[in-house]
């Protein structure tokens, strides 16, 4: 089956706008997940993804760090990945996305990788192989086409467990693909927040 980013760096290399990879790159850090209880700082002008340009490194010493999977989820990934921090930019996306279907976010984790510009090879290996974990684990995955998300390149999931719902979400840029993911909970009812939220 093709993965949905095929003959996607060859649109990209095109459209993405220049310095773009460098400057996404230089967010990659040392990073815990952003929990509900942070208070994300408000989202640049540009609320899309591919706005993390604007973010700032987490870690002082700037040493990235590579996660072998989403601590939110379980789930493991096809390859290591970098946890990136937010500074608001993903947040607010993945809230307007939510506020179509009805539910916020209770906690956020945001993950890159850096892929060289031809490689569909290790791109696909490194989308389905995690979405097909996402299956392996019991989750029930669904596209989705919120109004939203502008972007063509840019792919929404939910992802349902047992009484759990996530948001994923795969954003490619120039030289590297970004995915978000939030846990979700019905916007009106704060008795429906997942098990995995955090207690205080």
């Amino acid at each position: 089956m093709r993965s949905p980013f095929r003959s996607l760096l060859s649109v990209l290399t095109s459209a993405a706008p220049a310095g773009l990879l460098a400057a996404a790159v230089a967010v990659w850090s040392v990073a815990t997940p952003a929990h509900a209880e942070d208070h994300a700082k408000p989202a640049p002008k540009t609320a899309t993804p591919k706005a993390e340009a604007q973010a700032k490194p987490g870690a002082k010493n700037g040493k990235a760090k590579l996660m072998l999977g989403s601590p939110m989820t379980k789930v493991r990934f096809s390859e290591p990945a970098y946890p990136l921090t937010d500074d608001g930019t993903y947040r607010s996306f993945m809230d307007k996305v939510l506020d179509e279907y009805g539910r916020r976010c209770v906690r956020q984790e945001q993950f890159g990788w850096e892929i060289a510009k031809d490689d569909q090879e290790r791109l696909d290996f490194i989308f389905q192989g995690t979405m097909a974990n996402y299956g392996r684990l019991g989750f029930l995955l669904g596209e989705i086409h919120p109004k939203s998300v502008t972007d063509p390149e840019t792919i929404a999931f939910l992802a349902d467990r047992n009484k759990e719902r996530y948001l994923l979400v795969w954003t490619p840029l120039e030289s590297s693909v970004l995915f978000m993911m939030c846990d979700t909970a019905a916007k009106d009812a704060k008795a429906d927040q997942p098990k995995s939220a955090p207690k205080k």
